[in-house]
């Protein structure tokens, strides 16, 4: 047996085994068994008083291992992080920039909530992520080289100046007597002396290009800095020492870039909304936070930031009504932003909170999994806690209204029967879940809720209650629920199905497990993982490079108004996906689609625009649900071809889910919802039903939109509605409103304000006339009426003769008879 495992696995790896000796050790036999110890084990043993001076380069976390495996593959296991620690989430003390410290003195009342300390147990997963660092690394290259475009244009002028100087003649005398030859000579001097300069500065450029890749290695990152129980090479080795404090350094300058750079900068792109679309949900806001290499334990900083943008917002507006300001920003910041960024906050910290109260008491409220999960919704989704008395009213009400149902009331009493007692919970009530709440935000955000669980006008819940069930995998009956007002947590000590509302126990139909896989395409990369067949998408995105390559091709062609070739290479990637995964059921598909359709529609190609706008729409539901961004982005395409081409009925049926879907994902406050309405309210306005159309401007009006010239538009097309019904007293009061609209944002030159003045001038004389006209029919109409009822008095006054005396008349004729 011993001689069959030699032949097969080989000599090296049969030193440790005890095989009978067939053959006497020989002295030839021992040296060959010390040299194949000497194979097996390559490493020398070391002495006491060696030191190993060698210097091993890794670019990986010190904690991480490598292995060899059996199969002779290397494999390095413990990969925790690939880029540094974030220097902003690291303790002053400690090395790091200590600016949410200076915040925290700031804070005030939210220091009851926010820690005092940065020290937290998942510190392994503050790092700065990749983006961040490419976007860094692109900044300082660039700085670099303009500043080496500057020193090279200096020194060249410098020598050039030298080189003038150096070909003065040496009097002025003799430079007014020289002859053509000599002013010829000159030229070819000086063009001899500028080629010179030339061919010196692309010199420069050569030997500054090894400075511009050693300048390059500067920047990269060392990602074993800021760690925690590290002992200090200060006193083992002074070289390495310093080196990790100019890696700390670095580390330090790429955090402060994203505190004072790129935050700020993204708060005043979304309250410019220039660069990229406002997002419409959760999803969409971490998909644009990861696209700026911004970690979603930001939000805090951000909703910080946007609420003194808010602050800014309406002091400039006090001032501008008390006359101290002349003018007012075009912009203003979108209140959904923050309403966003607190929702988010909101979403994760309660997916946590809801986990803690699963786990905890050996996870007894796991064993009454949906009435948990039932009574922490139905805090969150409500403004306070009924007493008893609310509770016995609502329920009679729901009698008197016919509501009540009698089975759905008795399926609460049941009780559990087989396999033991069932565990019970701790009771807890809509304070203390918004109290645990409030706690994970404070110390995973580092924040302190202004709206949800404050203001009730801003806190919309069914966005809210969309995104917590999103992650966390709840899925919940489709019914009528009455959010937004006082809820029942239930309280179970009994083993009975306790009653919650407006969310009860039976209203949870499954909790999901959600999956994150590596190849997400985009997003978040979490997916509910359900146990029978589900129509979204695969775990595992094919991710084509040709393809993808292609498709920015299609979008260069489509920018440069090259609209076949733009089509061509759409078709291109779209086939590319398909052709590998054998079906159109990938989100890229849907994106080529709705690139189709837009070339096809800007080529006057309608119907073809349509069809291929509808197969997006399709798929962009397919893939994410009806509710997606991606549908949202679909349904608008569509209904803009459709509107374009004379379909308006099935246009304004699009724009109509579009209004759905942007209050459902985003609440009330959405940006977009005055743009779509005024869509709506132009549609109908063309269509010759204005008082349909003055119904979607009044809409518009009530709606925040960060555009104030936008506000001013919808009061000009109101105002252009009431005057074609001949209202011009109302068509006034709206001109008005988008006059004082353009002369605060514009002034009162500006050809726009200066239109403004002429329209509401002829409105106003119109209404004069009409009023007048008005005043007139009514005097005539009120002295017609006087004289009408002077007349009427009149005809009764003799009627009442008439009568009587055909009674006197009658009287006589009896007397006469008598």
């Amino acid at each position: 047996m011993h001689d069959l495992l030699e032949e097969n696995i080989g000599r090296g790896l049969m030193i440790a085994s005890r095989p009978v000796p067939s053959k006497p050790l020989s002295d030839e036999r021992m040296a060959e068994i010390e040299n194949l110890k000497t194979f097996a084990m390559p490493f020398p043993e070391k002495r006491a008083n060696t030191v190993e001076s060698n210097v091993v380069t890794i670019c990986a976390p010190l904690e991480s291992k490598g292995i060899k495996g059996s199969d002779q593959r290397c494999y390095l296991l413990d990969i925790t992080r690939l880029t540094p620690r974030d220097a902003n989430w690291v303790s002053k003390e400690h090395g790091g920039t200590g600016k949410w410290e200076e915040e925290s003195e700031k804070s005030g009342k939210a220091k009851a909530i926010i820690p005092s300390s940065l020290d937290d147990k998942e510190w392994t997963m503050a790092v700065l992520r990749p983006e961040l660092i490419t976007n860094f690394t692109q900044t300082k290259m660039l700085k670099h080289l303009e500043e080496k475009k500057k020193r090279l244009l200096k020194e060249a002028n410098i020598k050039q100046e030298n080189a003038k100087e150096e070909d003065k003649p040496e009097s002025e005398a003799k430079e007014t007597e020289v002859d053509s030859n000599d002013v010829k000579l000159n030229v070819e001097k000086k063009a001899a002396t500028e080629s010179q300069g030339i061919e010196e500065m692309e010199k420069l450029k050569k030997v500054l290009d090894s400075e511009d890749s050693t300048y390059m290695q500067s920047l990269r990152l060392n990602v074993n800095v800021f760690l925690p129980n590290t002992r200090s090479l200060e006193t083992l080795d002074k070289d390495a020492y310093k080196q990790v404090l100019e890696d700390e350094e670095h580390v330090r300058e790429a955090s402060v870039y994203l505190w004072d750079e790129v935050l700020p900068k993204l708060t005043k792109e979304m309250r410019e909304n220039s660069g990229h679309q406002m997002p419409s949900d959760g999803k969409t806001l971490t998909e644009l936070l990861h696209q700026k290499g911004i970690n979603c334990r930001y939000l805090g900083r951000l909703a910080t930031l946007a609420v003194q943008e808010e602050a800014n917002d309406q002091k400039a507006e006090r001032d501008a009504e008390n006359g101290e300001t002349p003018r007012l920003p075009r912009r203003i910041m979108p209140l959904c932003w923050l309403e966003l960024l607190e929702c988010e906050m909101v979403t994760r910290a309660a997916k946590h909170v809801l986990d803690a109260y699963f786990t905890e008491h050996g996870g007894a409220a796991s064993l009454l999994a949906s009435e948990t999960i039932a009574s922490f919704l139905s805090a969150l989704v409500s403004t306070g806690e009924e007493t008893a008395a609310d509770t016995e009213h609502r329920l009679e009400k729901a009698k008197k209204n016919g509501t009540h149902d009698e089975s759905y009331f008795n399926s609460l009493a049941i009780a559990n029967v087989g396999g033991g007692t069932p565990g019970t919970r701790p009771s807890r009530g809509r304070s203390a879940i918004w109290n645990d709440i409030e706690k994970e935000v404070g110390r995973r955000f580092r924040y302190k809720l202004t709206l949800y669980n404050n203001n009730k006008k801003r806190s919309p819940t069914v966005p809210l209650l969309r995104r917590v069930c999103q992650r966390s995998g709840v899925r919940m009956v489709a019914r009528d629920y009455q959010f937004g007002g006082k809820c029942l947590c239930s309280s179970n000590t009994s083993g009975n199905i306790g009653s919650s509302y407006p969310i009860t126990a039976l209203d949870i139909l499954d909790v999901a497990p959600l999956v994150k896989h590596a190849a997400a395409h985009a997003g978040e990369g979490f997916m509910p993982c359900f146990a029978g067949a589900t129509v979204g998408p695969p775990s595992l995105h094919i991710l084509l490079n040709d393809a993808k390559t292609t498709l920015e091709i299609a979008h260069v062609h489509w920018n440069s108004r090259n609209l076949p070739h733009a089509l061509d290479m759409a078709q291109e990637a779209a086939s590319i996906y398909q052709r590998v995964i054998d079906s159109p059921l990938h989100p890229t598909v849907a994106r080529c689609l709705d690139l189709t359709a837009i070339i096809l529609f800007e080529a006057n190609e309608a119907e073809l625009a349509a069809a291929n706008a509808s197969r997006a729409l399709g798929l962009a539901v397919q893939l994410g649900g009806f509710d997606s961004a991606d549908a949202l982005s679909a349904h608008l395409t569509l209904s803009h071809i459709l509107i374009n081409s004379g379909r308006m009925a099935a246009g304004v049926k699009h724009l109509r889910t579009v209004v759905y879907l942007m209050e459902l994902m985003g609440g009330p406050h959405s940006s977009e919802l005055s743009h779509v309405y005024h869509k709506l309210g132009s549609v109908y306005h063309e269509m010759g039903n204005v008082p349909a159309a003055l119904q979607f401007y009044e809409e518009a009006e009530s709606r925040t939109c960060n555009d104030r010239m936008v506000q001013g538009m919808i009061a000009k097309s109101k105002a252009l509605g009431w005057a074609s019904l001949f209202q011009f007293r109302s068509a006034v009061e709206s001109e008005k409103r988008a006059f004082t609209v353009y002369k605060r944002v514009l002034g009162e030159n500006h050809e726009i304000t200066k239109n403004s003045t002429t329209t509401l001038k002829e409105f106003t004389k119109l209404a004069v006339e009409q009023g007048t006209r008005l005043f007139e029919e009514e005097k005539k109409r009120k002295e017609q009426e006087a004289a009408d009822a002077i007349a009427f008095e009149i005809e009764k006054e003799d009627e009442e003769e008439k009568k009587k005396k055909q009674q006197s008349k009658n009287k006589k004729k009896k007397n006469n008879k008598k």
